[in-house]
């Protein structure tokens, strides 16, 4: 398998002007875009994009990534045919994208922070009754492991209404070429290159990165806690004068009317508090990275 010189690539990229690397990018989004409103298109009427057959529909003769919706009646002995056919990357975005289509950001937990200091990988998605989970670590990576798992390749894990379907131990899955491409750039050059599944595939960690001042200016409450992406805690320190009943009052009643949250209100109505801080941290709904432990080398 060929793999890529990070360092050939980056100087390519240091001999672009400004314009050109501007017109690529553009052109990439552009083409990304294309195919994300393609993807939707079909997903509204229950099919899919890349086959062009209704989600139901399953033919071991032209293998497809919807097969993983199991809306068809796909078992874990047909998974080899999906993974030989569609690498990481293009089963990621699927179901990332899948998953946006139910709950935007909070389906897929990709959370930086939450992944294993010796992962390359780490991250679980979403929809509906079903849940995802892709694990790499720097061994699987590096392709260390016996003569069934000496190459690069990731591990995947499935479950269906919280019950096993496919488990991380089942299935070696290898990178592919495209796979690799993404993934040795990121990983030699971080400070470059970053994979992106598009407007359509952004999980908690782009959440994350929005400005808290942001976050508790633009978003709004909600009641469903299953709908939330964030889970904002406001804590109010009186001044010398103590909040009346009814500034209290009116702050609730405008949340409720508005959707606008407690604490961009606070400011407003609450102006001689001594200080209102705001702790912002991902919803309880957003799904639990699903772990995988790695077997100790002798």
């Amino acid at each position: 398998m060929r793999r890529i010189d990070p360092e050939a690539v980056r100087e390519h990229f240091e001999n672009l002007s400004d314009e050109q690397l501007r017109a690529q990018n553009e052109a990439d989004i552009s083409r990304a875009d294309a195919e994300y409103e393609e993807f939707v298109a079909a997903y509204q009427i229950g099919e899919c994009y890349l086959c062009g057959k209704s989600f139901k529909t399953i033919s071991k003769s032209s293998p497809c990534v919807h097969w993983l919706l199991r809306q068809c009646k796909f078992k874990k002995k047909d998974f080899p045919l999906v993974y030989e056919k569609f690498g990481y990357v293009q089963i990621a975005a699927f179901v990332r994208w899948v998953a946006n289509q139910e709950r935007f950001l909070s389906s897929i937990n990709d959370l930086a922070d939450e992944k294993g200091d010796r992962k390359i990988l780490e991250y679980t998605v979403k929809w509906k009754n079903i849940e995802w989970t892709f694990d790499c670590s720097k061994n699987d990576y590096e392709g260390h492991g016996g003569t069934h798992s000496n190459f690069p390749h990731f591990h995947f894990q499935m479950r269906i209404d919280s019950k096993p379907f496919i488990n991380f131990g089942d299935f070696h899955i290898p990178f592919s070429e495209e796979d690799l491409f993404h993934l040795d750039l990121a990983q030699a050059l971080p400070d470059s290159f970053h994979h992106w599944f598009g407007k359509g595939g952004v999980g908690m960690q782009d959440a994350a990165e929005v400005s808290p001042e942001d976050i508790i200016e633009y978003t709004e409450h909600t009641d469903n806690h299953d709908e939330a992406t964030y889970r904002l805690q406001t804590m109010i320190m009186a001044g010398e004068t103590p909040f009346s009943g009814e500034q209290l009052q009116a702050m609730f009643e405008e949340s409720k009317r508005t959707g606008a949250t407690l604490a961009s209100l606070a400011r407003k109505y609450l102006p001689d508090a001594e200080s209102i801080n705001t702790v912002v941290s991902p919803a309880d709904s957003v799904p639990t990275i699903a772990r995988r432990s790695e077997r100790k080398r002798r």
